[in-house]
């Protein structure tokens, strides 16, 4: 690419961040027929990227100085008086309504199961449950044995319970 065709191209960027209508491709080119009305005059400028970031910097710290603006002015407008607080039963009670109100309406969003999903999922639980019972006594019958074996030396007199 040319050093015109990339000053062609940051100036159609430009112009699509600013939001304006592209260029026509006589404001980029020099104008050949004197017997034409379009002047260089009423030309925009091709700006190279680097006066693109300058320009974008400048608007970038215009807005801040109308942030900063409308924020001195929010804060010079006269604060009403203090407003007194009601009476603190009254501000629990207002607290206690917008929690039980909070309450019921999540209430309303949770998916509650139905029967078959509840039976399937007790059902579930209720084997596993069932497997470490089985699994926990194998391990109590065999730790038992272990220990009956080291104290006396032979399993002659050992009984399950």
């Amino acid at each position: 690419m040319g050093s015109k065709s990339k000053r062609r191209h940051a100036q159609k960027q430009y112009n699509r961040a600013q939001n304006k209508a592209p260029v026509s491709a006589t404001a980029n080119s020099t104008v050949e027929n004197v017997n034409d009305n379009v002047t260089t005059e009423n030309l925009s400028p091709i700006l190279t990227p680097k006066e693109l970031r300058k320009a974008a910097k400048e608007r970038a710290k215009e807005e801040k100085c109308l942030q900063k603006e409308k924020a001195k002015k929010a804060a010079d407008k006269p604060k009403d008086k203090k407003e007194k607080k009601p009476f603190f039963l009254v501000r629990f009670f207002k607290w206690l309504s917008r929690g039980i109100a909070g309450i019921f309406s999540e209430l309303k969003k949770v998916h509650w199961p139905t029967f078959k999903q509840v039976t399937k999922s007790t059902g579930i639980v209720l084997g596993i449950v069932v497997l470490f019972g089985i699994l926990l006594l194998v391990m109590w019958i065999l730790f038992g044995l272990l220990h009956y074996l080291l104290v006396n030396g032979s399993l002659s007199g050992w009984t399950l319970l």
